[in-house]
């Protein structure tokens, strides 16, 4: 992965990534520039305790509630780049209590560390904390959550605001694309793979608004929230913004609206600071990320994250 113009990198980076092995962590660590040395930290328990890296990485089976191992991992990192937790409404859900305490209360742990040894954190927080929105969205758009996995989305955000200076936080819009911890419970994903098993999609509701932006670009964000020396700032990690219906229609004509929305959330979201300080320039495409597509099995337990046990 190439760093963008405008951003300094720093040799022999020791970055730790927590869940380095979901989803987003997984492409991160096996595109990051060269110079980092890696730890993940990773309890690998919604499916992926069998992920292989394409790079050397030290990996630490081990939960992030555990306080004696962040206390270490973060004293011997330059930077902390947090992506673990339990992600989107129904994942949390599962077990509201667990979920505070992994999303909340290790995310307050982790800033306290960093905090101690003075290392930079960047976060990946949610543009769900939008809640919904008629207006675009800003990053001083006041958040408007409708749920409790938004809110402790929002609590750490004022958190890491609250205690640290050397941060950076991302709110990521609705995610897509390959990875090697694929994931089939985001709507961009589930659509192209029912496309590939000639299956009609169901839509609920399909006018809301939602920002996407490929797991790719994510990655290749963070990368340069880890090398930037902006700090304390938040940005919105979002490529482009659609109503659930143009996607739908976009990758396939066979589909059936159903009118349950099921979801109370949207929200269009601006990405101009993101573009305008960090120089984050998104290449991927829906048209793209068609052609990176395998045709699996995507009812398998392994790639929806609401049906695992984290408590």
């Amino acid at each position: 992965m190439r760093i963008k113009a405008g951003v300094n990198a720093m040799d022999g980076k020791n970055v730790l990534i927590t869940g380095g092995g979901g989803y987003i962590g997984s492409v991160l660590v096996d595109s990051a520039p060269k110079h980092w040395r890696i730890t993940v930290l990773d309890n690998c328990l919604m499916g992926n305790s069998n992920i292989n890296f394409s790079r050397k990485v030290n990996i630490i089976k081990k939960d992030i509630r555990n306080d004696s191992i962040i206390e270490d991992l973060v004293k011997k990192s330059d930077v902390v780049i947090h992506l673990a937790g339990i992600v989107g409404v129904p994942s949390f859900n599962r077990n509201p209590k667990a979920a505070v305490t992994i999303n909340q209360d290790a995310t307050e742990k982790i800033v306290s560390a960093v905090k101690k040894y003075n290392k930079k954190l960047v976060f990946m927080s949610t543009c769900s904390v939008y809640g919904f929105n008629s207006k675009i969205c800003t990053e001083e758009t006041i958040p408007n959550e409708v749920d409790d996995y938004s809110v402790t989305k929002s609590n750490s955000e004022k958190y890491i605001q609250q205690n640290l200076e050397n941060y950076i936080i991302f709110r990521l819009g609705t995610v897509y694309g390959w990875s090697p911890r694929m994931r089939f419970d985001l709507v961009i994903n589930i659509i192209i793979e029912k496309v590939l098993w000639n299956e009609a999609v169901e839509i609920y509701g399909g006018t809301q608004w939602r920002p996407f932006v490929h797991v790719k670009d994510a990655a290749n964000a963070l990368v340069l929230g880890a090398e930037t020396t902006i700090k304390g700032e938040i940005f919105n990690l979002v490529a482009e913004n659609h109503q659930i219906l143009e996607i739908v229609k976009q990758i396939t004509d066979n589909f059936e609206i159903v009118t349950d929305t099921k979801d109370s959330r949207s929200y269009h979201v601006d990405n101009k600071k993101i573009k305008n300080q960090l120089k984050w320039v998104p290449e991927m495409t829906i048209d793209k990320t068609i052609q990176e597509f395998k045709k699996v099995n995507y009812k398998e337990n392994i790639y929806h994250n609401h049906e695992w046990d984290y408590s």
